[in-house]
């Protein structure tokens, strides 16, 4: 089993540089639901986080947990509000999405999708969306792809800063 192990403190410390709080207790323990927690559902996942002193979790997509950028403007009010009642603080979104493909419509899904996860993240309290640069194609030049990858990152760091989030990356 793996165990996503960071940095996590409460959201004004995350939002606005290190805090006096964040000095008195430099490390702190924070959960992806990549494996551990994939198949609990919101209530019980934050419930673990309390109870195992994870302060902080990044919700992976398409997990148990349910919160996915469909759910409707009550259900996003009730994620914030089981997080704002917690200590538990929603570090954000690890979205499955990735910009290296050929294809212009695959990429332009992938790029929207990224928006939504954004404006999700942003309704719930996170604090920003993990994505995946990913993959270099063997069909296509690496600079191409590179080049690519960095247009929709920028695109997308931008539309995260309206927003007050942060685009972060997973490199495999």
């Amino acid at each position: 089993m793996a165990l996503g192990i960071g940095l996590a403190t409460r959201q004004l410390t995350w939002a606005n540089g290190v805090s006096a709080e964040a000095t008195e207790k430099p490390i702190r323990l924070g959960l992806v639901t990549y494996l551990w927690g994939r198949d609990w559902d919101l209530p019980t996942l934050i419930a673990n986080c309390e109870k195992t002193g994870m302060e902080g979790v990044e919700l992976r997509t398409e997990h148990a947990h349910g919160v996915e950028p469909e759910i409707g403007p009550e259900k996003r009010a009730e994620v914030k509000k089981r997080f704002a009642d917690s200590p538990v603080v929603p570090v954000g979104l690890g979205s499955n999405e990735a910009f290296h493909y050929p294809n212009p419509d695959q990429l332009k899904r992938a790029i929207e999708r990224t928006k939504a996860f954004i404006k999700l993240s942003h309704d719930i309290g996170g604090l920003g969306v993990k994505v995946k640069p990913n993959d270099l194609p063997k069909d296509v030049p690496q600079e191409k792809t590179i080049e690519q990858i960095g247009k929709a990152l920028n695109e997308l760091a931008a539309f995260a800063a309206d927003y007050g989030q942060r685009l972060r990356l997973e490199v495999h």
